[in-house]
C-alpha cells in the first residue's frame, strides 16, 4: 500500500515521504497512531502544496537568519566587570550572560542561538565568540570585557 508519512518514522522514512508498506503495517500501526495516510491522488496534490509552502518558509527563514548573522558579525557586546588591584576579574562572563546581552540589544529575539566558548571569559579585553543559529548558520560576536570604574 502506498502511504504518505505525516511524521518521521524510524526505518521507514521522514515526514512527507511517499512509501510502499504492507497493508497490515499501515492499517494496524501507522494509521491508528496518525503517522501516515493513504497516498490518494488528492492527498499527493496536497502534499506537493505543503512541500512548496515549506520550501518557501525555509528560504525565508534562511534569509532572516543570514541577516541576523550579519548583524551579529558587525556588532560587539561590552561587559563591565569588577577587578581586583592586580587586574584579575571577580567572577566571569558566561554563555548565559552573552545570550542575555544578545537578546537585550535586540540582535536576537525568538531565534534560538547557541554560544560556543570553551570556558567562561575571565580576562579583560576582546574575545571572539561563536554564535550558532538554526540551520547551521554561524556568526562571530566580539565580546569586550572592560574594567568597571
Amino acid at each position: 500500500m502506498k502511504i504518505i508519512l505525516l511524521e518521521d518514522v524510524k526505518k521507514i522514512g521522514k515526514k512527507f515521504d511517499v512509501k510502499d508498506v504492507s497493508d497490515g503495517y499501515a492499517k494496524n500501526f501507522l494509521f491508528p497512531k496518525g503517522l501516515a495516510e493513504v497516498a490518494t491522488p488528492s492527498a499527493l496534490k496536497e502534499l506537493e502544496k505543503k512541500k512548496t509552502e515549506m520550501e518557501k518558509e525555509d528560504r525565508e527563514l534562511m534569509k532572516h537568519l543570514d541577516e541576523v548573522a550579519r548583524k551579529i558579525n558587525e556588532r560587539s557586546l561590552e561587559f563591565p566587570v569588577k577587578t581586583g588591584a592586580s587586574g584579575e576579574i571577580f567572577g566571569s562572563v558566561t554563555k548565559e550572560m552573552i545570550l542575555k546581552g544578545l537578546r537585550d540589544t535586540g540582535l536576537i529575539r525568538t531565534e534560538r542561538a547557541e554560544i560556543k566558548i570553551e570556558r567562561p571569559l575571565k580576562e579583560l579585553g576582546e574575545h571572539k565568540v561563536e554564535v550558532y543559529l538554526k540551520k547551521g548558520i554561524k556568526a562571530e560576536l566580539k565580546v569586550i570585557l572592560l574594567e568597571q570604574k
